[in-house]
């Protein structure tokens, strides 16, 4: 059998031409409706990557859809949207559904951006966003915040209820770090069951995380056509310019040390988060990442295989870390049965007005525009480290995740704070 020649089939999904990438998922799916695709990390990878690779393709090639949303949008809801549909069976999904919130996936691959992204950064430049960038995201939170108080009471409820129900769960960092807390917090000072609470609070929480993900899309169109008002990723707009770290040929060898640092990074997160576990985990991990970036202890050389492995897995998973988010994470009939139009017009409102504040805040504080509006205004509304992976993709922004993680994981927990003094009010 001849090779088969590239020039014959330009369009290429994963590095495969079009054939023989359609080959590849027509074996997938066979062995998915057979029930032989296998458990763990080969059949989730496997299933992942070549259907994440898929739709990817899919939203950076269909015209009116890579405009709006992009391949990251698409990876997310239509991973989402097969998985509502019924098209994967039970046991498929119970393998990626274990593969990517049980067996660490997602662990893996945020990990590996986590300490890729904040070693990429200038150390001063790193301290001298972060002061500016908190109070600009609390700003633009209490505004959205109000706001659900306020359209809060056109669905019959208390202004107190609108942001109890809404906007402080929209805004507390996820489901698992946010909105399952909550619960047992109103819970417990209300008296009403737990499971109840969570089922009412989760709409907004899941709602806000897709709005935001379709603004991170226009905001990344936006920036394309007003470059004026984008720094391509770059936040602080205070006329020094950042020398760019040089680019380097990654060996396996480095690859390997950015994994390790990667790993030993989160387990030292997880290490203080079992002595002090009102910090999470990846924020303990962000804090000893800062540290140490901040204090120049570890070597240039370390540094930059922490950064080429962060590299290596945005390249090589987001699609497949996207697609399982959407669908393991995204429960569309949920939403569809719980949500009205205005329920749904309130949330959009939410994160609207919470992305312009931070918007025009930011610009005051010396951010561009568009860059303050994704790290301080999108990523407080999006469902914690997956979240924050989704709107960056999207806004093809992931140089700003160091912000974005520093952000949600601050402003969640005060928020989470927030709704357990407020809700102190209801009794």
């Amino acid at each position: 059998m001849g090779k088969i020649p590239d020039k014959k089939f330009p369009v290429k999904i994963a590095g495969f031409p079009l054939p023989l990438y359609l080959g590849i998922l027509a074996l997938v799916i066979v062995c998915m409706y057979t029930g032989c695709l296998p458990g763990g990390i080969v059949g989730g990878m496997i299933f992942l990557m070549v259907l994440g690779e898929g739709l990817n393709a899919i939203g950076n090639s269909v015209p009116v859809v890579k405009t709006y949303l992009g391949g990251s949008v698409i990876c997310i809801l239509g991973a989402a949207v097969i998985q509502a549909a019924g098209l994967i069976p039970e046991q498929t999904h119970a393998i990626i559904d274990n593969f990517v919130n049980q067996e660490g996936f997602l662990v893996f691959y945020i990990s590996a951006l986590i300490t890729g992204s904040l070693f990429n950064i200038d150390r001063d430049l790193l301290i001298r966003a972060t002061v500016k960038l908190l109070p600009t995201a609390v700003i633009a939170l209490a505004v959205g915040v109000t706001l659900s108080g306020v359209l809060g009471m056109f669905m019959g409820n208390s202004f107190l209820e609108g942001i109890l129900y809404i906007g402080i769960p929209m805004t507390s960092g996820g489901m698992t770090a946010g909105s399952v807390p909550l619960s047992e917090m109103y819970s417990s000072v209300l008296g009403a069951d737990a499971g109840a609470i969570l089922t009412r609070i989760a709409p907004a929480t899941v709602l806000g995380n897709c709005v935001a993900i379709v603004f991170g899309a226009l905001a990344g169109n936006l920036g394309e056509k007003k470059p004026h008002l984008t720094g391509n990723g770059r936040l602080v707009n205070d006329g020094n310019e950042i020398a760019p770290r040089p680019l380097m040929k990654p060996t396996f060898a480095l690859l390997c040390t950015g994994l390790i640092i990667s790993l030993a990074f989160y387990e030292l997160g997880a290490l203080c988060h079992r002595y002090i576990s009102v910090i999470p985990t990846y924020a303990w991990m962000i804090i000893a990442v800062v540290l140490v970036k901040g204090t120049g202890i570890m070597s240039e050389g370390l540094e930059d295989a922490a950064r080429e492995w962060g590299h290596f897995a945005i390249h090589s998973w987001t699609a497949a870390a996207l697609t399982g988010i959407g669908a393991t994470l995204i429960d569309l009939k949920t939403i569809l049965s719980t949500i009205t139009p205005f329920y749904l017009l309130t949330v959009v409102l939410v994160v609207a007005a919470i992305t312009l504040t931070a918007t025009f805040v930011g610009k005051k504080m010396g951010f561009y525009p568009i860059e303050s509006a994704i790290a301080a205004g999108m990523c407080t509304t999006n469902m914690g480290g997956s979240g924050n992976v989704a709107v960056l993709s999207s806004a093809k922004r992931m140089e700003l995740l160091p912000f974005a993680q520093i952000v949600t994981r601050s402003c969640g927990a005060l928020m989470l704070t927030l709704g357990g003094v407020l809700v102190q009010l209801l009794k």
